[in-house]
């Protein structure tokens, strides 16, 4: 009786296994297909979005390019501005030392010139005046509006409040000269400023390179992926047909054990009694015929 348990277990186990190899290989046959489209499909969306970035990339590194060509003409114009003014620093000192040594000295000399000057005028005047007054000579009397002395005592005058203008616009360009020089310092400051800006654009464009290089090998395998997936997907098929096949071979084995035990197991149950008995027990029987008592005598 266990044994015919065992066989029908077998052969239900059997049943069911070639059943699920059965619908294996239909699923993978009907999945093939479909599955081919999605993935191709994903595998265009992937490849498009790697070519629009790779096209984003390009934009930014044209970009990058052109802003570290606009930051060198930038750099190079705020050096130019910083050497313009940092020669402007001599010039200034140039003009500080005039105002305030050199031209009032000059205005000194020259009042004192004019003053001898004016000394002399006096005289010149006085014998000027002296000879015109004499009778009977045909010379007009001298005796201008503004007389000589008159006028170089007003340009002394004059000259006496240049220098006190001097030392202002001194004042002035003394401060202007520190200006200047911390000027030229901010200068220098934006120019290397602009500089490592230009270096860490540099650095970045680098990085973009590498990213696009980065993409084209993934656009590459990609391709090549593409190339070989349906080729690839029904080698897949086949090996997983190829397994199922080969369970459902494995299934009828188990199904022709799961007979044989029903068989054996009903044999041993109700034995066939038109069946010949062996010729060993024919000759038990005989045996035991030849032993029995005979009751004729």
């Amino acid at each position: 009786m266990a044994r015919k348990i065992i066989g029908y277990t077998f052969i239900v186990a059997a049943i069911l296994g070639l059943i699920f190899s059965l619908a294996g290989i239909v699923l993978v046959w009907t999945v093939r297909t479909p599955l081919t489209k999605n993935l191709a499909t994903s595998l265009e969306l992937i490849d498009t979005t790697l070519e629009a970035t790779s096209s984003g990339l390009t934009v930014a590194g044209d970009t990058i390019t052109g802003a570290v060509t606009d930051l060198g003409s930038i750099e190079n114009t705020v050096q130019t501005a910083g050497k313009g003014i940092d020669d402007s620093v001599p010039l200034v000192e140039t003009l500080s030392t005039l105002l305030s040594e050199d031209l009032p000295q000059a205005i000194n000399a020259t009042q004192t010139g004019l003053g001898t000057m004016q000394q002399a005028a006096g005289t010149l005047e006085s014998s000027l005046r002296l000879i015109t007054s004499i009778p009977f000579l045909p010379i007009e009397p001298y005796n201008p509006e503004v007389s000589l002395t008159d006028s170089l005592a007003d340009v002394s005058q004059t000259l006496e409040a240049i220098p006190e203008s001097f030392s202002e616009m001194e004042s002035t360009l003394n401060t202007t000269k520190g200006n200047l020089v911390m000027l030229t310092a901010q200068v220098n400051i934006i120019a290397r400023n602009i500089s490592e800006l230009k270096n860490s654009l540099y650095e970045i464009q680098h990085i973009f390179d590498q990213y696009q290089e980065v993409i084209s090998k993934l656009q590459e395998k990609l391709n090549s992926f593409q190339e070989n997936l349906e080729l690839g997907i029904t080698i897949t098929a086949w090996i997983f047909t190829i397994i199922f096949i080969w369970l459902g071979i494995a299934q009828v084995g188990l199904f022709t054990q799961g007979l044989e035990r029903i068989d054996h197991g009903g044999n041993e149950t109700s034995p066939n009694l038109d069946e010949p008995l062996p010729d060993d027990h024919l000759e038990d029987k005989n045996t035991d015929v030849d032993e029995l008592p005979d009751n004729s005598e």
